[in-house]
């Protein structure tokens, strides 16, 4: 019965979680589709009463945090990541809901059994938690990118082609397509309009999309803007590159996707399976955790664990 109250209360942690995320990100996909049929002013204000209690909250839990000096460096960097993974979340909002998910995870496991190593592997997890679903929306969005980059480049050429100049091609790209290509070169607009030149707002925008085919893209404009030459030439050329980059990088993911399936089982069965043998028989498994031994073997355990998910890693991911 306690295990079965605790799986609940985790769960519920979970999905409050993904509730306050999805409430605080913006529907960028649903945005770029309806913008052009919607009344944008009134959809901001009904937007921002349904935003405002949560945020509102978050605001005023995170002053001790914007308050420390110590954390400033760490902000930054959390700040950075928030932005790279377009999340409009204040980086001591972000730190303070991590620190309410691992307490509130830490509690749990303090209810389920007070056994000290379960706590700090549920504090852990609500910690980590939410950096890892950052990392993987920067990646998820990097992804996204590259596979549309290509479309933009030749938006751009066809526009240059045109008679258009190169600003001019940057707002078509904002304007008519979606998804984080458009999102990135809006803002790639706006710094311009704001006064930065057209070096620094080319650089933060490669500095914001870690990217090599963006970067390839970038180095072109600059050169064509310093010496010259046919810009639109030059990125038909890098769009036939990209594309058959692309092309390469999906015939590897479809060779290499066994090898990357089986890393993902390997990786979770034995977790999974503690859980399982931990719900049936809970003394069985805490023999692993009050014991010297026991510890013992599930840090070994815990770091073989790692060592073949790196391996494995290593082995499916082919550099293109």
């Amino acid at each position: 019965m306690k295990e079965g109250i605790f799986f609940l209360c985790f769960i519920t942690l979970l999905a409050i979680f993904y509730l306050i995320i999805s409430i605080s990100i913006n529907k960028q996909k649903s945005i770029l589709r309806l913008k052009k049929y919607i009344d944008e002013k009134s959809y901001n204000e009904k937007k921002r009463k349904s935003e405002f209690k949560i945020k509102n909250i978050l605001s005023i839990l995170s002053r001790t945090v914007r308050e420390m000096k110590v954390l400033d460096g760490y902000r930054e960097k959390t700040q950075y990541s928030l932005v790279k993974a377009h999340i409009p979340l204040k980086a001591e909002e972000f730190i303070t809901l991590r620190i309410l998910l691992a307490f509130s995870f830490m509690f749990l496991g303090y209810i389920s059994g007070k056994q000290l190593v379960l706590i700090l592997i549920l504090g852990s997890i609500g910690w980590i938690g939410p950096s890892i679903y950052v990392g993987s929306r920067i990646k998820n969005r990097i992804k996204q990118l590259n596979d549309s980059l290509g479309d933009a480049i030749v938006l751009i050429s066809n526009s240059l082609k045109a008679g258009y100049s190169f600003f001019q091609a940057i707002d078509i790209v904002a304007q008519e397509m979606t998804g984080p290509i458009a999102q990135e070169f809006t803002l790639l607009q706006k710094e311009i309009n704001l006064g930065f030149t057209t070096e620094e707002a080319l650089d933060n925008l490669l500095k914001r999309v870690k990217s090599d085919d963006l970067e390839l893209v970038i180095t072109a404009v600059l050169i064509q803007r310093q010496v010259g030459g046919n810009l639109a030439e030059v990125l038909d050329n890098i769009s036939s590159t990209i594309r058959e980059r692309v092309k390469i990088k999906g015939e590897i993911k479809a060779i290499t996707a066994q090898g990357r399936i089986s890393g993902i089982i390997i990786s979770i069965l034995p977790p999974a399976l503690g859980v399982v043998l931990y719900l049936i028989n809970p003394d069985h498994i805490k023999l692993l955790f009050t014991n010297t031994i026991g510890l013992i073997m599930v840090g070994l355990s815990v770091g073989m664990e790692l060592m073949g998910i790196y391996f494995i890693r290593r082995i499916v991911k082919i550099e293109v």
